[in-house]
């Protein structure tokens, strides 16, 4: 298209009213991308959470540092991700943010695609250099590493480890016998020696309280 036919699209769009390109604004909050998945579109923290401020009891979910109503939450590359989050904490820290804590599904969509696309491939992930992973030569010697830290480790819409750094909560969307959520944790730890993929659940692995090296991310719809 050539220029004067784009200034007459444009005059045509004003005086018509109808079929003008409209601006594009963002869809997700600072900090998330814009993914597809099979349960509809939505955003996702493109790193793992680093949380701001005090946390409280594993079991009870997160205090509000200084008295402020709202954790601060950020998720950008270069910080040190936040580990020693039980799932209880990781849930109210998202929700008290407006969010949701990633469900399992919204996680697999991430790392694999709603399609199912196997990224990384196992041996791709565990490959020398590319994610936090301890791969074979040098079994639980690779460090917890700030967000961002291995720039291979993502995925085409721009998701960072994924695969390796920390463990991630999940919410699958269960509950036991008595009411309480049953978890998943999704990816793998920088000490992991084991290939982990996209798929790979843990459902039910862990007491919610356990508040071992595991991170988080928050999901949205949109």
């Amino acid at each position: 298209m050539t220029a004067i036919q784009e200034v007459g699209v444009s005059v045509a769009c004003l005086l018509l009213l109808q079929g003008c390109p409209q601006p594009v604004a963002s869809v997700c909050p600072a900090g998330m991308v814009p993914l597809e998945g099979r349960g509809g579109p939505f955003c996702m923290h493109a790193y793992e959470v680093h949380i701001e401020g005090q946390l409280g009891d594993a079991d009870q979910g997160v205090d509000f540092p200084n008295g402020s109503t709202k954790v601060s939450l950020s998720a950008r590359a270069g910080q040190e991700p936040s580990k020693g989050v039980s799932w209880y904490q990781a849930y109210a820290a998202c929700a008290e943010a407006g969010w949701h804590l990633c469900t399992s599904a919204e996680w697999e969509d991430a790392c694999a695609g709603p399609t199912g696309r196997a990224w990384p491939t196992l041996d791709g992930a565990y490959a020398s250099g590319r994610c936090a992973v301890s791969h074979p030569p040098q079994y639980h010697k690779v460090p917890l590493s700030p967000s961002g830290a291995f720039p291979d480790c993502r995925t085409p819409e721009g998701v960072y480890d994924l695969l390796g750094n920390l463990w991630e909560w999940t919410d699958p969307g269960q509950r036991d016998a008595e009411g309480r959520p049953v978890i998943d944790k999704r990816g793998a730890a920088h000490y992991s020696a084991e290939p982990q993929g996209c798929t790979y659940s843990s459902v039910g692995s862990h007491d919610p309280a356990f508040n071992g090296t595991i991170g988080f991310r928050c999901c949205v719809g949109r």
